[in-house]
């Protein structure tokens, strides 16, 4: 119970900080604040999952007549 309390309270900490860094004047959307918290602390995982779902509806897009190719250049 204490584990959960503390994620909820650190998801919760970090997304109010997102928010008040945007300094936004209407009242704290907290899924666009946590999305933003996402993408700016951990760009690497906002990419793995755009790829995992790319990667997934892969079958989709090859019925539609698109073919979807990704390639990586590591530096």
């Amino acid at each position: 119970m204490l584990r959960l309390l503390i994620l909820s309270l650190t998801a919760y900490l970090i997304a109010h900080w997102t928010y008040l860094h945007i300094q936004s004047a209407s009242p704290p959307d907290w899924g666009q604040a946590a999305r933003t918290a996402l993408e700016s602390i951990f760009p690497k995982i906002v990419v793995s999952l755009l790829l995992l779902d790319i990667e997934r509806l892969a079958p989709l897009a090859r019925s539609c007549g698109f073919d979807i190719h990704i390639s990586r250049c590591k530096m």
